[in-house]
């Protein structure tokens, strides 16, 4: 099938196409807005944890006949302090306490699918999203989430960027630095759970990562990083569908997999910048 503008516009006419630009709007904001601060605070493998967490959380929910992203949100919430409870014991590191929650989740996930033989649930769509079948209902929830996040990051903006930056140090300064690590870890948990949706549990970390690792090689302050990892997200977001949409391939993938493009076409062009200052400079 040939590939034309008068087929993209024909597509974007489409109730479900214009639900899933949207509802991917929403999530690259609302995950690369705490993207920043969770590159800053080394918790980028966070986001690992808590979707293999969320994972373990929607096969509980499947097999106690419960609403399973209700279940999975309480899981994922309940992990996310658990996560950073252990972090901030100093007896368990960072990336062990998050590869523990990580392994928990998958494994219980594993475990209790097998014994209901998989609930009848379509098992791709759980872990790689199903962006084209959201409903109004999972954009409204999305948007509260995404308003009630950027107030909150808004309110405690300065704290947020400060134990970002060097937690010992806004210690030493009297800042309830446990305050605004949980603070960090929940805000993460509730967008790992409004993003399943999109690119599912096994892809979610990309979006909580990548807009502020590529943000942060561009910009010259956290209020740059801030201001451009939305940018990045959206365009992630915004090609990877259109792409997807072109070659039929899984949404959430595809639109990592332009993340993932974008961050390199950034370095390339950071490293051929420098290369040409020091051409002119000597």
């Amino acid at each position: 099938m040939t590939i034309t503008l008068d087929f993209f516009l024909s597509m974007l006419q489409q109730a479900f196409i214009q639900r899933a630009f949207l509802i991917g709007i929403i999530i690259a904001i609302l995950s690369s807005v705490l993207s920043t601060f969770i590159v800053l605070k080394k918790y980028s493998l966070i986001g690992d944890g808590l979707a293999h967490t969320a994972f373990g959380g929607l096969a509980l929910g499947y097999y106690l006949g419960l609403e399973p992203l209700w279940v999975a949100a309480i899981t994922v919430i309940l992990g996310s302090m658990g996560i950073t409870k252990a972090t901030r014991s100093a007896k368990i590191s960072s990336d062990a306490a998050i590869a523990l929650f990580l392994q928990l989740g998958l494994a219980s996930g594993i475990v209790l699918l097998s014994l209901a033989r998989g609930f009848g649930v379509n098992l791709e769509s759980l872990l790689f999203g199903s962006i084209l079948l959201v409903n109004t209902e999972e954009i409204i929830t999305a948007t509260v989430i995404l308003l009630v996040t950027l107030a909150i990051v808004f309110l405690f903006y300065k704290e947020l960027a400060y134990v970002s930056f060097d937690e010992i140090q806004a210690r030493a300064a009297g800042m309830r630095t446990w305050f605004f690590d949980y603070l960090i870890s929940g805000l993460a948990a509730v967008a790992v759970i409004a993003s399943i949706p999109i690119v599912g549990v096994l892809l979610i970390s990309a979006l909580l990562v990548l807009p502020g690792i590529t943000s942060l090689q561009v910009s010259r302050s956290l209020r740059e990083t801030v201001l451009l990892s939305p940018l990045f997200a959206l365009l992630s977001v915004v090609i990877g569908l259109l792409l997807s949409i072109a070659l039929d391939t899984a949404s959430g993938a595809t639109i990592v997999v332009t993340g993932l493009l974008i961050l390199l076409f950034v370095l390339a062009l950071k490293k051929l910048a420098s290369k040409t200052r020091k051409t002119i400079r000597y």
